[in-house]
């Protein structure tokens, strides 16, 4: 009858442990992005359409976070044409640019779930000097800002998003190489 007692006195302590769980969880184990969330973003970078077409825009987006299979697509094409520094300058009708620059690149997938979008592509270099001039002029890479959405804490059940700037690289060019001087050349015009 005791041991009886005692088996009954655990289960109910273990279920209402079980119950506690379930029912007092944390609001933050049950948060989800708010449903405006698309409209916030697309609000954010009105008129910066020629920025867009440089990373995954929102409709590539996984609801799950997961990388979208469009972003993948992207990656894999560009790598199709190698992933290192070419012997010569590639030409072509069908040959995207990054692929016939003198200073080509690739598209790697930067994924960050606290972002919104969460899928970036960025470019990466695959040479150091530009194609066919011998070590004397550098890939330089070209940035652009761009704002983006950062998730922040929950507020009853609803995650909170606030604009943040980030700095994304979108292609190479071919440049001279930086060098310290005395003083700036006065007969130089970079207008």
């Amino acid at each position: 009858m005791i041991f009886r007692k005692y088996i009954t006195q655990t289960l109910f302590l273990h279920l209402s442990l079980a119950a506690y769980c379930i029912f007092c969880a944390p609001v933050g184990d049950i948060c989800q992005p708010p449903a405006n969330l698309t409209v916030s973003y697309q609000k954010l970078n009105q008129g910066n359409d020629t920025v867009l077409k440089f990373f995954v825009p929102p409709s590539y987006s996984s609801s799950n976070n997961e990388v979208p299979q469009k972003a993948l697509t992207d990656q894999c094409d560009s790598k199709k044409h190698g992933e290192t520094c070419p012997e010569k300058v590639l030409e072509g009708n069908h040959v995207p640019v990054y692929a016939r620059s003198t200073c080509p690149w690739t598209y790697a997938v930067d994924h960050d779930p606290l972002r919104f979008p969460s899928t970036i592509l960025l470019a990466k270099p695959r040479c150091t000097y530009c194609i066919g001039s011998n070590g004397d002029l550098e890939c330089n890479p070209i940035t652009q800002s761009i704002r983006v959405l950062r998730r922040g804490e929950c507020i009853e059940g609803l995650y909170q998003y606030h604009e943040s700037t980030q700095e994304v690289t979108i292609g190479f060019t071919c440049a001279g190489r930086r060098t310290v001087q005395d003083k700036p050349d006065d007969n130089v015009d970079y207008a």
